[in-house]
């Protein structure tokens, strides 16, 4: 069965759907079920350098909007165990994470490629790293299981930025808002959805077949 799954790195309910998602697959507890990720960029490559997290959000939003949608976000995420820290996190073009992660798919497989999307998730949202930083995605790979050198050419290399950006284009023709998820191709669940929706889908699929 496959999972499609469009989030973005720099969205904090994107966040909370991947920690649903992956406990929801858990459960169903099916080893066939694969996930495949596609690269989102909400705010395109902006910023162009890092911000404050909330004076970016203030900029798009207006800070009093800015600093409710983060409360919102921050309450629920302590029901999840995820400790936002928004206050002190940074604003950053995802290019290079999302490149990172299409490579952690390609070369190493969906298992490395879900722990490092959890560990680009908490660097952004919880230990307010810049993960546009190449030493901070060297940092996460090999923490995920890569190859601290390998990551490191790769990311100085440049690759995979044309790919990358063609699949940002092409998952924007998908959806016009993330967090997204499609199961099987039938199901489409669109915004956050919590575990008990996402299982429901991975067994109404494994029921019709």
């Amino acid at each position: 069965m496959r999972v499609d799954s469009y989030l973005d790195v720099s969205c904090p309910w994107c966040y909370v759907t991947k920690r649903h998602l992956d406990a929801a697959v858990r459960e169903f507890g099916d080893p066939t079920v694969r996930v495949v990720r596609h690269p989102y960029q909400i705010d395109g490559e902006h910023p162009a350098t890092p911000m404050p997290m909330l004076t970016w959000l203030a900029g798009k939003y207006g800070a009093a909007k800015a600093t409710r949608m983060s409360s919102e976000v921050t309450a629920y995420g302590r029901g999840m165990g995820i400790a936002f820290a928004n206050e002190s996190g940074y604003a950053v073009n995802t290019l290079a994470a999302h490149r990172l992660l299409w490579f952690a798919g390609r070369e190493y497989g969906e298992e490395v490629q879900g722990r490092l999307e959890e560990l680009l998730f908490a660097g952004y949202f919880v230990d307010a790293v810049d993960v546009s930083d190449p030493e901070v995605l060297v940092e996460r790979a090999g923490r995920a299981g890569m190859a601290p050198q390998r990551v490191a050419s790769f990311l100085d290399a440049g690759v995979g930025v044309d790919e990358v950006r063609e699949l940002v284009r092409q998952a924007r023709r998908e959806t016009a808002a993330v967090p997204l998820i499609v199961v099987d191709g039938r199901i489409r669940l669109d915004g956050v959805h919590e575990r008990d929706r996402l299982l429901a889908a991975l067994r109404q699929i494994a029921e019709e077949r």
